[in-house]
């Protein structure tokens, strides 16, 4: 899906998804996120689309009249979430072909972005792997959000793997009290994964990591003699499938656990995605 016609076919289906941080966050939009700065003086600060769930008494009406345009009347006091979208594009995020994990993982951090920007928050980007490769900081501008859009459509799956590092040179960067969500295949180091992310957590973010397998990492459907290729520097190796599936699994499955078990302990919310997942639907149930 090109990222920039992805809105067409996700954005209507997302309409009634909304984002109730755990922690509270820097302002407040439409009494959706909690906030640690009620009591401040106000200021109009713009306009933003109604949206379904949105308090009538809101809309701008004289606005209605005069255009015909159902808007919602915001406030400075009403400070955006502030939120980072962090995606691994390492060279194992390329496996997959026309269903590739980093085409996923692109389109999944276009719609949160959307729907963030829908709800007048604002959306930052990291790309990882190996090391911090780029970073936009927070905005709500319109202008923003086309630059994250363009920087997604650009990215691409090379590399040195590994976010654990680029992880502990993001976390002084990003804002307290914010939203951070890391889209990852995980294919690292669990205990560097896990400490990066709790570097992130100790800036009182609401931390999530969505884990994003391909198919084939999930049911290793090969068989016989395969080779099999190092997509991050590493040697090829021939191997038989058949033989090497049950110890394949095992390890696959105690990497889960292991990861499963240190995001309890650091209170992270950790989801599952696959590849070929309805994107629109992954979204809504992350969020809901």
């Amino acid at each position: 899906m090109a990222l920039l016609n992805w809105h067409e076919q996700i954005l209507p289906r997302l309409a009634r998804v909304s984002l109730s941080a755990r922690l509270a966050v820097e302002g407040f939009l439409a009494g959706e996120h909690r906030s640690n700065r009620r009591g401040q003086s106000v200021e109009f600060a713009g306009h933003r689309p109604y949206l379904p769930g949105d308090d009538v008494r809101r809309i701008d009406w004289p606005l209605w009249a005069r255009s015909d345009r159902l808007d919602v009347r915001l406030y400075e006091e009403e400070s955006q979430l502030r939120a980072v979208i962090a995606i691994d594009a390492s060279g194992s995020m390329g496996y997959g072909g026309s269903e590739a994990k980093i085409d996923s993982a692109r389109t999944l951090a276009a719609g949160l972005a959307a729907v963030l920007s829908r709800h007048g928050d604002a959306v930052g980007l990291a790309v990882l792997g190996g090391s911090l490769r780029s970073y936009l900081p927070p905005s709500a501008s319109p202008a923003h959000l086309i630059a994250v859009l363009e920087r997604l459509q650009d990215l691409r799956a090379e590399g040195p793997g590994g976010c654990g590092e680029a992880l502990a040179s993001l976390a002084p960067r990003l804002p307290r009290r914010g939203l951070f969500v890391l889209i990852t295949d995980a294919c690292e180091d669990t205990g560097s994964l896990l400490r990066g992310l709790r570097l992130v957590c100790a800036r009182r973010t609401d931390t999530r990591l969505w884990h994003l397998l391909h198919e084939d990492e999930g049911g290793f459907p090969f068989a016989g003699d395969v080779r099999f290729l190092g997509l991050e520097g590493e040697p090829s190796l021939a191997l038989d499938a058949d033989r090497v599936r049950p110890w394949y699994l095992r390890a696959l499955a105690a990497h889960r656990a292991e990861l499963a078990a240190g995001c309890r302990a650091a209170r992270i919310d950790l989801r599952g995605f696959r590849a070929d997942d309805d994107v629109a639907l992954a979204i809504a149930d992350a969020l809901r």
